[in-house]
């Protein structure tokens, strides 16, 4: 009788256990699955960040093929995983990299190792650097895609930089951006012709100053309704006169801090300021749309 009770109080505290493990379901997205269909979490792109370290069988801690934008390299050490938060921080490289010690900050990117990424909703919550570097949020097709199809596909839920000197708005506003590249028709001056289309909306403070959701509702090849704290802000509707099906490759997601080109670069004494230096994301949330069987 005492082995009997002492099994079933071993065995009830392993399950409490094991149920106060489970993580929450994320909510669903804020926005109203069409009739007959239901949200449904895409597992391989959606991560609550509530472990030790990175989830490697998700995430490349790097972006593969790509060494960031000098002086910015990417390196692993930047991207850490700690208190429910993935955390891309910036540093100095020391000594700085490089033949001609050209690369000396430290930038951080993760991207999915899944690439098959459709229609459907992408959402994350993040919190900007206060740096002159970016802080982002956004998906690509695979370079063997884009050699295939001909074009470059890319999306930008929200590139933003906390300190933006050149163009200030960067500061405060969710900026979301469409880019195709036509990798099959001829260059002009070295590039291949580019189609682009934006959107951008105030936020109404800087994006550095507390935690937003950026989310995006990919609804089908031309057409992106873009949300703010659940909240529908805009749209971009991506010109089909070239292409009557400009977004429908598959993508692969990237979070990336880097440097850019057309920015002022950030000073030294703000990259070691830990107060400044690091782009906090709380989650990355993608779902997908199914038929919904209940009648």
């Amino acid at each position: 009788m005492k082995i009997w009770m002492l099994s079933t109080v071993v065995c009830l505290a392993a399950g409490a256990r094991g149920m106060a493990s489970r993580e929450p379901v994320p909510p669903p997205p804020p926005v109203e699955a069409p009739e007959g269909y239901k949200w449904v979490l895409n597992q391989a792109y959606s991560d609550e960040f509530n472990g030790r370290k990175l989830d490697d069988e998700k995430w490349h801690n790097h972006y593969p093929g790509w060494k960031g934008r000098v002086p910015g390299l990417f390196v692993p050490e930047s991207v850490q995983v700690d208190d429910g938060l993935l955390r891309i921080k910036i540093g100095l490289l020391d000594p700085p990299r490089g033949d001609d010690g050209e690369w000396w900050i430290a930038c951080g990117a993760i991207q999915s190792k899944g690439q098959e990424a459709g229609y459907g909703y992408y959402e994350t919550r993040m919190k900007a650097s206060s740096l002159r570097t970016s802080s982002t949020f956004w998906l690509m097709n695979p370079r063997k895609d884009a050699e295939k199809a001909g074009k470059r596909t890319e999306l930008d839920i929200q590139e933003c930089i906390g300190d933006a000197q050149r163009w200030p708005d960067f500061k405060h506003q969710f900026r979301s951006n469409t880019h195709i590249t036509f990798m099959n028709e001829e260059k002009v001056d070295g590039e291949y012709p580019v189609v682009k289309k934006g959107a951008s909306y105030d936020i109404g403070s800087n994006v550095d100053e507390d935690f937003h959701t950026y989310g995006c509702w990919w609804v089908d090849a031309k057409t992106m309704h873009f949300y703010l704290d659940g909240e529908h802000v805009q749209t971009i509707e991506v010109s089909t006169e070239k292409d009557p099906s400009p977004f429908d490759r598959k993508m692969f997601i990237n979070l990336v801090c880097e440097i850019y080109d057309w920015e002022v670069l950030p000073e030294k004494e703000q990259i070691l300021d830990d107060s400044k230096n690091t782009t906090y994301y709380d989650y990355v949330r993608a779902y997908t749309l199914e038929k919904d069987d209940v009648k």
